[in-house]
């Protein structure tokens, strides 16, 4: 694992591939994957992951004119765990319409921190691709093209939003609805895509069409609950993952052969400052990723947060 050089966190990985297959670590965002694939010897993956000092701006690193060309097609799937005892949920205080918000007086808890107590895994991570790409093979692969327009459902219930962290492409309709008997009151704080602020009557719903990438997750929140909260981004490829509950995640299809540049984001910390790459810590930026995977590999990587950061 080598050292960062002038405040970048980086490590380089090595993995040694046995001869018969390499392990996998079985995890998924709720898509449909396909089968285990497993790397030729001769092409040990190498990861250079560094967490580097970023200047806050997100803007894109440039693949595509990198002079590089991909090789093929590789997965990226960990999980991001939590170093230390987690801390306790907070009690919300629900204020209005108890009866809808906290039926028979059920304490509700906030989601900025979930971590799983059997595996430490931590809920609702987001990792990104922020690596400019041109949109078509061998850049991206044809299932992870812009430019899906498949309706995203954004619903509520018991003033809870039931996707507590949301990721979509910019492309798609995303359909707010409101499935309890109370009205809400729906505000989107976008930065690049037109602001939404409409309250949405019981058991109705409204469009919104976003058209721009966002640069990072924004907050959602409602009105007339103030104690609604939830967090969206939209990004132009579908090179994007929210860690489900145990803290796992996979992103497909990756151009391969190239070097790959990625953030990460999580709603206590934002862009963390410290974090360990399967095991080696090194401290000093914004959630900056660097990755090169070799064609045909299936590579996990453990992305570790220390109570520190939160």
């Amino acid at each position: 694992m080598a050292k960062p050089n002038e405040g970048l966190w980086s490590s380089s990985i090595v993995p040694m591939l046995a001869v018969g297959a390499m392990l996998l670590l079985v995890v998924g965002c709720a898509r449909h994957l396909p089968p285990d694939v497993a790397a030729d010897l001769p092409s040990a993956m190498q990861i250079r992951a560094g967490f580097a000092t970023a200047d806050g701006s997100g803007q894109a690193s440039d693949s595509g004119g990198s002079g590089a060309e991909p090789t093929g097609w590789a997965t990226l799937r960990g999980r991001f765990i939590f170093d230390g005892t987690p801390p306790s949920p907070a009690a919300l205080s629900i204020t209005r319409d108890n009866d809808i918000c906290a039926p028979g007086g059920k304490p509700v808890y906030s989601q900025s921190l979930v971590v799983d107590p059997n595996s430490k895994g931590i809920k609702n991570c987001v990792i990104f691709l922020t690596s400019s790409l041109k949109p078509e093979e061998p850049w991206t692969h044809p299932s992870m093209q812009p430019g899906k327009t498949d309706e995203v459902l954004f619903d509520q219930k018991e003033c809870v939003f039931l996707s507590h962290v949301l990721a979509m492409q910019s492309s798609q309709p995303l359909r707010i609805k409101n499935s309890d008997s109370v009205g809400h009151n729906t505000n989107l704080s976008a930065k690049a895509n037109p602001k939404f602020d409409q309250t949405i009557p019981s058991g109705e719903s409204l469009i919104y069409q976003p058209s721009a990438e966002e640069r990072e997750p924004f907050p959602v929140k409602c009105a007339i609950h103030p104690w609604m909260e939830a967090w969206m981004i939209m990004r132009d490829n579908s090179y994007y993952c929210v860690s489900q509950d145990d803290g796992s995640f996979v992103i497909e299809n990756l151009p391969a052969g190239i070097e790959l540049e990625f953030r990460v984001w999580q709603e206590a910390c934002k862009f963390p400052k410290t974090v360990s790459i399967d095991g080696a810590g090194e401290s000093g930026g914004k959630g900056k990723l660097t990755i090169t995977l070799q064609s045909g590999a299936d590579e996990t990587m453990n992305i570790t947060l220390p109570s520190s950061v939160f």
